[in-house]
């Protein structure tokens, strides 16, 4: 028997984790693990719960039930040790899950996790804040700033669009400026991307890589309502890498200088503080438990 602590964030998803937990853990005791269930209280609970299974020496797997922000705080409570993160999502969107090649829902997760593989992935960081998807800048942080986590809870991605249609009247569309090897860049909008998609199954990366060491960087120089709209259309169409003001770089390092003030998004929670903020790969990655065949590049 592998042995196990089972993070999970009861509130996560219109589906609440709690109400999932023996359903899961029927799944997951005859699939080879010896579980403990931890319930988190509120922000920065996984990563300590992660922290202390590490350092007590007696877990061999971390599963992580709850959305793309509980998944992100376990990770950083297991990096730099051998623990794989095991995904069991609950979430809105359940980004990372898709890019692993795991069920979208916990209890598929949780049929599928007992025949995977452990495997590395790369981890960013956002000042001292690892992120396992992306970062980005722009109306996206705004809409993500100024949510409301009740409705987003009852609606799903419902409440998500019609926060996101209302900010997009009323954002003011400051000016982001970057400094990429020694130049400047001026944006309305840029995302740092550990792996191809984004807000869903959108895929504002492509060909993402979770293993090669860099950062996919999307450059969106348009600002302004239509200039974003525009963006947001070619996205759905995946055609937004054909745009004229848009670029595709791969980098290792991004610093952001200005707004003063900076707000970003970072695998769906919300960051902010004084500029500037360096942006790059951490030194250490992450162990997970995903299929065989995944994950891959390009997803």
């Amino acid at each position: 028997m592998r042995r196990a602590v089972l993070i999970y964030n009861p509130k996560s998803g219109r589906q609440a984790a709690k109400q999932l937990l023996p359903a899961v853990l029927d799944v997951l005791r005859p699939g080879g693990f010896e579980v403990e269930p931890l319930a988190t209280q509120g922000p920065g609970d996984a990563t300590r719960l992660a922290s202390e299974a590490v350092a007590a020496g007696q877990v061999d797997v971390a599963f992580a039930m709850g959305g793309d922000g509980t998944l992100r705080e376990v990770a950083r409570g297991l990096l730099g040790s051998e623990v794989p993160l095991a995904p069991l999502p609950t979430g809105t969107t359940n980004v990372l899950s898709l890019a692993l090649g795991l069920p979208q829902q916990a209890l598929e997760a949780a049929h599928v996790l007992p025949s995977c593989e452990e495997r590395e992935i790369d981890v960013g960081l956002a000042g001292d804040e690892p992120f396992l998807m992306q970062i980005s800048c722009g109306l996206d942080a705004e809409v993500m700033a100024r949510q409301n986590s009740a409705a987003k809870k009852r609606f799903g991605k419902a409440a998500v669009a019609w926060t996101a249609l209302r900010q997009w009247w009323s954002y003011d569309y400051p000016e982001i400026e970057l400094r990429l090897d020694g130049h400047s860049e001026r944006v309305g909008f840029f995302a740092a991307c550990n792996i191809p998609y984004y807000a869903g199954a959108y895929r504002m990366a492509p060909e993402a890589d979770l293993r090669d060491g860099l950062l996919d960087l999307v450059l969106h120089r348009g600002r302004g309502r239509f200039a974003t709209l525009g963006f947001a259309r070619d996205l759905g169409f995946r055609r937004h890498l054909k745009r004229r003001d848009v670029e595709l770089r791969r980098v290792r390092e991004i610093e952001l200088v200005s707004p003063a003030r900076y707000l970003v998004q970072v695998d769906g929670d919300v960051l902010e503080g004084a500029s500037p903020l360096r942006i790059t790969m951490s030194g250490e990655r992450l162990w997970v438990l995903a299929p065989a065949a995944g994950p891959s590049p390009g997803g």
